[in-house]
């Protein structure tokens, strides 16, 4: 009867490690493609004014090829004028 206790107690906790291990490997495999695990709350400081805010919360631009965000349209605007003005 011990044994069997035992044997039981093995197999409930071999059976709990192996889902832990699962879902730690099968995490990686819920971030969207081409999104970095963590992308979401990445603060970035808005080149115009220096505000900080969240990437995701913010207005895309492309300057000289590259992307660059910036906390609101109107920011955006006074810096593409900014730099057409040079």
């Amino acid at each position: 009867m011990v044994r069997l206790v035992v044997f039981i107690a093995l197999i409930w906790g071999a059976w709990h490690l192996l889902k832990k291990l699962a879902r730690v490997y099968f995490s990686s495999f819920d971030t969207p493609q081409g999104r970095e695990s963590g992308d979401e709350a990445e603060l970035i400081q808005d080149p115009q004014c220096g505000a900080y805010f969240m990437k995701t919360k913010g207005v895309k631009g492309v300057i000289d090829g590259q992307p660059v965000y910036f906390c609101s349209r109107e920011c955006y605007d006074r810096y593409r004028e900014s730099r057409n003005a040079k």
